[in-house]
Order: C-alpha cells, then structure tokens, then sequence
C-alpha cells in the first residue's frame, strides 16, 4: 500500500498513544490526529447542541497526549483538529482555537440550518434536493473561509439522504473549483468509501478535472479503524490516474507520490 498517511482521526473513545500506535503496527508513516472542536471542554459554551462522541478534553489535555504520543511511537504524528462550520458560531469557535501551534485544521458541515443530518432523519425527495444544495453551498463558504487546510467528507450527507439533485456532478465540479482556486484540499473519507464508493468516485473525478488537492482519511474512531479504507481508495486513485496525496506539517502543505 501507497498511501501511507492518514489525516483524520479521533482520540475521545481511546487516546492519542493507542491510535499512534495503532499507526505503527499499521506501517503508517504520518497520523493526523483530528479531534472534533466539540469535544473540548472550552467549547461546550458554544457547542453544547453538538452531542460527544466521548469523554469531554481541555485543549491543553489533548494537545500535551498528542505530543506526547508523538515521542512514544514510530510514526509522525501530527496535530490537528476537525471543526464544525457553523456560519453564525463561526468567529467564536474560531476564537477557542487560534492560539494552538495546529500543523492542521479540517473544517466540516455537520449541520444545515440547525438540522444534524447525520441523525436519524428522513427526508422527501424534494426535501433531500434541496438539502443536497444547501449543504454543497456551505461547503464552498467553508472554503472560502480561509480558516481550513482541508474539507473533509463532502458527500457526507448521504449518511440519510439518497435523494441527489439532477446537477450533483456539477454541484461535485463546483466545490473542486473552488477548492483548487483557494488551494484547499478536499478530503477522500474512509467511513464515506465503505458506505457510498460510487459517490467518493465522482468527487475524486471532479477533483482531478480541476487538479484539486486531496487528502485521505480514514475518520477513524477507534485503532481498529485507523486506515480502514486506505486500499480501496489507492485503488481508486491509481485506477483515475491521480497520483498525489497531501498532508500538512505547521499549517504548511506537503505532497507526496502514491
């Protein structure tokens, strides 16, 4: 296997030395570790409608295991955090994070207009389309943010929403525009592969038509889940014909060949 980095992963259900030495044990050369903003402690003024995956951290908490992590285990790791991007709680999140040394940040939707669509909804057709819109349009306000190295799961409503508009191609050709235009990477998610590979294919088409950058993530949360999905996505990349995978060291981008 050539893709031999994963930039999103969680710490809150195990610890930031498990998942890097999971890492290991799994060949890995660079692990980004991504908490979600909301499980911090600070953030729960602002967050509390976002309900924890796990036990609740501190800032401090979580970055001091992460660099600790990094000096226990034979891989880089790397410090990161997943952010929910909420257009109105946008400049307080934010606020909470600045003053962290973050080698990167992945900004993500999780909400549309106060609606989790990652819970248990169900939608009408013309429901879903919109839907579709809504959450294509903040992505792109996601990107053009300029708080984010990465968007991560773009296809992510699917979880609950089968329902895509007529121009999901286009609506998919858009967002890697505008990615490529601001230099943004958009993200290749392991949890998205195992579930709808079909849609995962059509963003990866979209991104090389415009030679977006991407990167790949497993969203694991869990050791066991780490990579999870790296194989079916090299194959998919190689079968595409797209050789370059980014990762981010001090909020710097780097490439490497797969």
């Amino acid at each position: 296997m050539t893709i031999e980095t994963d930039m999103h992963s969680h710490v809150s259900r195990s610890s930031a030395l498990q998942m890097a030495m999971a890492a290991q044990q799994k060949g890995l050369r660079v692990l980004g570790l991504s908490e979600h903003v909301f499980q911090m402690e600070e953030t729960r003024i602002v967050l509390h409608h976002l309900e924890p995956e796990g036990p609740l951290l501190t800032f401090s908490k979580y970055t001091g295991d992460v660099l600790a992590a990094a000096t226990h285990a034979n891989v880089e790791i790397r410090l990161g955090l997943e952010v929910d991007f909420i257009p109105e709680k946008n400049d307080l999140i934010y606020a909470f994070i600045q003053e962290y040394n973050w080698d990167f940040l992945i900004g993500s939707v999780h909400e549309i207009n106060g609606v989790q669509f990652e819970r248990n909804y169900k939608w009408s057709r013309e429901e879903g389309e919109i839907l579709w819109l809504q959450y294509f349009e903040l992505l792109r306000r996601a990107i053009r943010s300029g708080y984010f190295s990465v968007i991560s799961h773009p296809v992510r409503l699917r979880v609950n929403n089968p329902y895509l508009p007529p121009t999901f191609d286009e609506e998919l050709e858009n967002l890697a525009s505008e990615a490529t235009l601001y230099d943004i990477a958009l993200e290749i998610n392991g949890f998205d592969m195992l579930r709808y590979h079909s849609l995962v294919r059509r963003l990866a088409k979209a991104c090389l038509l415009y030679q977006t950058p991407m990167s790949v993530g497993s969203d694991a949360h869990n050791p066991v889940g780490l990579a999870q999905a790296h194989q079916q996505t090299e194959n998919m990349l190689h079968e595409l014909g797209i050789t370059k995978i980014r990762i981010w060291k001090n909020m710097k981008a780097e490439e490497y060949f797969i």
